[in-house]
């Protein structure tokens, strides 16, 4: 018969070198029974005593470690064991939370790798100017729905926008300490039932009047400035981000031909996808002169501030006062809607994550749907003979009886 083996006494070096995985797990004392370090995915360790109490499971939570030695952790579980099983009532106790400017230190670190530099840049942004002054001396159980409540009140007064983004951010940050086991379940939620403010609508769609003003605008500017003309002509053509367009690399377009092409981008917003290029995006793509060795499409000089400057130019030439160069993605989608191209089609296109965010073109999809409706009804009117007139009302209320066949 096999030996079971032997638990070994729990040391300070089997604690520190524990590390975290994707799921809580214990390490459990050989010295004393019942006792142990429980490891969290952030990396947080907590001496426990496990045991039952009156017919149940209980978990007692000790203290953390190195704020709480593995002696003095190891003496008090003997103690609450002794008092436990003589049938003492001990109330478990919570592990005391960290400070919200710690944790966001330590947030941030883990989530870097996977956040672009522009999404680091904004968490720091809206971390220095609006939630550390609100919350960074406070515990993270004590950050209160009541706390939160006001600070976001105020916020709204000052600037809805920004203040809906950084709740988002705090209430993203609050849910993953409750994660990690930094914020017991004990803890409420303090961002729950609160109502973001209404968002704004900026979006705009060009319809075929403003594409042509744009277009000849364009078009006067092309010989003195042919990359700026070239990359807003490849956003309107494409309805790729900005981002996508100036950051994109010869190597990752495939062959261009007179029937279109593709580019498979690896490091888009929301990863990797394929940008379709059709004929006319093809053409301007084709027309770009291509210095040996470059490995972007467009120099790095053209920077996102520079295109926008010229952007403001052209767009008040052509009379659209206030439009965006995020509009010539939207334009791209609602016109592909308009000409019967399905939602989830667009998405796709776009490169979206989330069907709801290509939802924004559903009023347009509606519109397709009731102009293809009415060819339809007209094409079979046609063929009945029949044409829309005032309805014909029965000459008698109970005269709802088939026609009888003529002989």
């Amino acid at each position: 018969m096999a030996r079971k083996p032997v638990k070994k006494p729990l040391t300070r070096n089997a604690i520190a070198a524990a590390r975290p995985r994707t799921f809580e797990y214990t390490l459990w004392d050989g010295a004393l029974a019942h006792f142990g370090v429980r490891v969290h995915p952030s990396g947080v360790r907590a001496f426990i005593v496990q045991t039952r109490v009156q017919g149940r499971m209980r978990k007692l939570t000790l203290g953390r470690y190195p704020e709480t030695s593995l002696a003095d952790a190891r003496k008090e579980a003997a103690t609450l064991l002794a008092r436990v099983w003589t049938g003492e009532t001990v109330p478990e106790r919570k592990v005391r939370a960290p400070l919200f400017r710690d944790f966001a230190a330590t947030y941030r670190e883990r989530r870097r790798s996977r956040w672009k530099p522009s999404s680091l840049e904004i968490y720091d942004i809206y971390l220095r100017n609006r939630l550390l002054p609100a919350f960074g001396h406070m515990r993270l159980d004590a950050i209160d729905h009541g706390r939160v409540s006001a600070w976001f009140d105020a916020a709204s007064a000052e600037k809805p926008g920004a203040a809906n983004r950084a709740f988002e951010i705090l209430r993203a940050m609050l849910a993953t300490a409750r994660q990690w086991g930094e914020l017991g379940g004990h803890v409420p939620d303090a961002c729950a039932n609160i109502v973001m403010n209404p968002r704004r609508p900026v979006a705009r769609f060009l319809d075929r009047d403003q594409l042509q003003r744009l277009g000849a605008v364009l078009d006067r500017h092309a010989p003195d400035h042919p990359w700026p003309v070239a990359a807003i002509r490849l956003l309107t053509l494409t309805g790729a981000r900005l981002s996508e367009v100036l950051h994109l690399r010869w190597e990752e377009i495939g062959e261009l031909s007179p029937d279109g092409a593709s580019a498979r981008l690896e490091d888009s917003k929301t990863g990797p996808r394929t940008l379709w290029l059709g004929p006319e995006a093809v053409a301007v793509l084709a027309a770009l002169p291509r210095e040996e060795g470059a490995a972007r499409v467009f120099p790095e000089e053209l920077t996102t501030s520079r295109l926008y400057t010229f952007w403001v130019g052209v767009r008040e030439a052509a009379g659209l006062h206030g439009v965006r160069l995020h509009d010539a993605r939207h334009t791209y989608a609602s016109q592909g809607v308009m000409n019967g191209v399905g939602l989830t089609a667009v998405g796709k296109l776009l490169g979206h994550r989330k069907r709801t965010t290509t939802a924004i073109y559903a009023h347009l999809d509606d519109a397709a749907l009731r102009d293809a409706a009415a060819q339809a009804a007209t094409v079979i009117a046609r063929a009945m003979g029949y044409r829309a007139g005032p309805p014909t009302l029965p000459r008698e209320t109970n005269d709802w009886t088939a026609p009888a066949a003529r002989p």
